[in-house]
């Protein structure tokens, strides 16, 4: 492959073509709460161009507390953290998408998820003994509750049932749950957002929707850390910063939601020193699957708990309105579900099947809280994003 790298300070001014000149000025400054400057590199895939961007220097040295330490170091910073809200210009270049056989296809493809070593439970408790403390307490309080009360099923257009997700012990504690997590951000213009985010590769990479690591007419979103299993803030598996994050320049330079997907690889626990999946393991993911298939999606919905994930299970098809490599989802979930993983194969307390096969971008057109919509995992989308990124 391919690659041309420069300073995300600095502008590229020796593009080979000038297709490429204007995709560069397209991207604006990168910040940092960091010394060092991240860099951006366009990646030439077999499938497609990919844009890189490599952590500053030092940014992963410490997610250190204090006035002066990352702003998403404790779980009372990460609690108070808002959704990332959904951007209404993002509808309206999904009206514009090509139909559904304008796309090159690929061959139907799956990679299979991984279990972390046996005794990882054994060793996140002795890592990180605070987080698990307050979890178990909470634990103890909600056998008394009854959250399952407010599970619903609905009709539509689009039928689901949705459901809590990690709330109970039966579920943050194992897969798939536990490898879904809270990505924590700033935006270019200095405030701080969350989307959900999936461990995907065992290789560290989590996959998560597009604009919430690129602000498209703003730049690059920055001090980026992952929490699996989140709840409440606390981080009973560690919190992870990261190393690279990738985005199509399709995304960049025309938005929509078949480009609405991106990839980061995670850099070790800064006190343990282990990756992720030491912890949690990774889930599966597929490409260039069929558009109807029962699809169980999760999410940090802010209109239902900005503390906890919920579900939401049923069909999922294709949408003319939408486009190619769209799929739609019936569900009531809205900000905070940004990212969440749509997994096929579904399978409760298990390393097998779960494939992420999508990520929530935003509402299906003219059904915001009724049905969303994803980027279906394709040739033209996640394969080269995960290329360049080594998924």
């Amino acid at each position: 492959m391919e690659v041309h790298t420069h300073d995300a300070s600095t502008r590229s001014t020796d593009r080979s073509t000038l297709r490429l000149a204007l995709l560069a000025a397209l991207i604006p400054l990168t910040t940092s709460v960091f010394a060092g400057e991240a860099r951006e590199t366009l990646v030439r895939t077999p499938d497609g161009e990919v844009l890189r961007l490599d952590a500053p220097k030092g940014a992963q040295q410490s997610l250190r507390k204090g006035p002066q330490g990352h702003p998403f170091a404790t779980a009372e910073q990460r609690r108070a953290t808002k959704p990332l809200a959904w951007d209404a210009s993002m509808e309206a270049a999904s009206e514009a998408s090509d139909a559904q056989e304008d796309l090159p296809r690929g061959p139907a493809g799956a990679e299979a998820g991984g279990a972390a070593p046996p005794f990882a439970d054994y060793l996140a408790r002795q890592h990180f003994p605070r987080a698990w403390e307050v979890m178990e307490a909470m634990d103890e309080d909600e056998k008394k509750e009854a959250l399952d009360d407010y599970s619903i099923e609905s009709d539509g257009s689009y039928p689901y049932y949705r459901f809590t997700g990690n709330y109970y012990t039966s579920r943050w504690k194992v897969p798939p749950w536990n490898k879904v997590g809270k990505l924590y951000f700033k935006k270019p213009n200095g405030s701080s957002s969350y989307c959900t985010a999936n461990v995907a590769s065992g290789n560290s990479v989590i996959l998560t929707a597009a604009h919430c690591v690129y602000t498209r007419g703003q730049g690059w979103n920055s001090n980026f850390v992952f929490v699996p299993a989140d709840r409440y803030g606390e981080a009973p598996y560690g919190s992870y910063g990261w190393t690279m994050a990738t985005v199509s320049p399709n995304w960049i330079s025309n938005g929509g939601r078949r480009w609405d997907l991106a990839a980061i690889k995670l850099a070790n626990n800064p006190s343990s020193g282990l990756p992720v999946t030491s912890y949690v393991g990774w889930l599966g993911r597929s490409w260039n699957q069929p558009y109807s298939e029962y699809h169980l999606s999760v999410g940090y919905a802010s209109n239902l708990s900005t503390q906890y994930t919920h579900a939401c299970y049923g069909m999922t098809g294709y949408s003319s309105a939408e486009g190619a490599d769209v799929l739609v989802q019936g569900c009531d979930m809205t900000y905070g579900s940004s990212g969440g993983g749509w997994l096929r194969n579904y399978t409760h307390n298990s390393h097998s099947g779960n494939h992420v096969n999508a990520v929530v971008s935003g509402p299906h057109i003219g059904s915001f809280g009724s049905a969303y919509v994803g980027p279906r995992f394709s040739s033209n989308n996640l394969v080269p994003v995960c290329n360049a990124i080594g998924c």
